[in-house]
């Protein structure tokens, strides 16, 4: 079970942490003023662009240089420097509770705080949100440093689906070979109802339906959903979203050690499978979550989304910021 008053942050961490910011591929236009270069033309010391003067406009921007010349009045244009909405989904189905001494959904807490301390860090406004087969809970778009300590409340406050009953290994991988809000103020109302079984395409699309303007949405999850999802990720990235993939597993996910007659159990579905678990039982294994972790990477990279793979037992600190920066999500 995920642990209720996990740490999310230490302090030595915290200052290593200032010195990076999460990277975004496109310019977004924002709602106010930050750090992020935006598509809107401003008054920061960045120049952009010239264009013609028209009545009305301030002769502090026109360029007397261009007009000794040619003695046309041409106005000097500037990037202008917003902020953008970051949103951290994180996955809370059954799957997600995989992991001793802590959790998958433990790491992928862990993890969004971090990333809420970079956004809120560089002015951005960031907002998290749970999931299974729906969104179940969210802290809704804030903004500045004096909003982080609501959104650390937020995520310890989050447990993962609840077990009934039944017991054994995670959701086995499937081989996919295809495949403007602000405030203080967070909603963490949960659907009591539940399913606790993955529908990322179905979140997603319900994420596209409540956010109006494009920004940056970071998704943390196992991705053990039998349904496709990414043809929803490839709408995202039509509509000009920056989307990053944060894809966490456990050691024994990667390497079973579990021998002979066994009754594996699906944790999201309660499908049950007697298995013989040998050398080759082992390898067949291997190879089709290597095929799964493989597929979703290449797609990732295809479509100009960001991809890393994370192991829920490393260090945090080591694992995210080596990982991070070399998959490009931050720098």
């Amino acid at each position: 079970m995920a642990n209720a008053n996990l740490n999310l942050l230490d302090p030595a961490f915290l200052r290593r942490l200032e010195k990076l910011r999460i990277q975004t591929r496109r310019a977004f236009p924002g709602t106010m003023r930050g750090e992020r270069r935006s598509t809107r033309k401003g008054s920061s010391v960045e120049f952009a662009d010239f264009r013609k003067y028209e009545s009305g406009d301030d002769f502090r921007h026109v360029d007397w240089n261009i007009y000794a010349r040619m003695e046309r009045l041409m106005l000097r244009q500037f990037v202008e420097e917003e902020d953008v909405r970051i949103d951290i989904l994180i996955d809370q189905s059954r799957s997600m509770q995989f992991g001793e001494p802590h959790t998958k959904f433990d790491f992928a807490r862990k993890a969004a705080a971090a990333l809420a301390f970079l956004a809120v860090n560089s002015l951005d406004r960031v907002g998290v949100t749970v999931f299974d087969s729906a969104i179940r809970s969210r802290a809704r778009a804030m903004r500045g440093r004096g909003q982080l300590l609501a959104l650390l409340a937020f995520l310890n406050s989050l447990e993962a689906g609840q077990d009934d009953g039944l017991s054994g290994s995670s959701a086995a991988p499937h081989d996919q070979a295809t495949g403007s809000e602000s405030g203080a103020s967070s909603d963490s109302s949960r659907d009591s109802r539940a399913s606790n079984a993955t529908d990322l395409g179905a979140v997603l699309r319900s994420y596209r339906r409540i956010t109006a303007q494009p920004g940056v949405l970071i998704i943390i999850s196992d991705f053990f959903d039998p349904r496709d999802f990414r043809r929803e990720m490839k709408l995202l990235v039509r509509q000009r979203f920056d989307l990053d993939l944060i894809q966490v597993l456990t050691p024994d996910e990667l390497r079973p050690k579990v021998v002979g007659a066994v009754d594996l159990v699906d944790c999201e579905t309660g499908e049950r499978r007697e298995v013989t678990v040998n050398a080759r039982t082992i390898a067949a294994y291997r190879s089709v979550l290597e095929r799964f972790t493989s597929s979703l990477e290449t797609f990732s990279r295809t479509n100009g989304i960001g991809y890393t793979l994370v192991t829920a037992d490393q260090s945090f600190e080591e694992l995210l910021i080596r990982n991070l920066v070399e998959s490009r999500m931050v720098r």
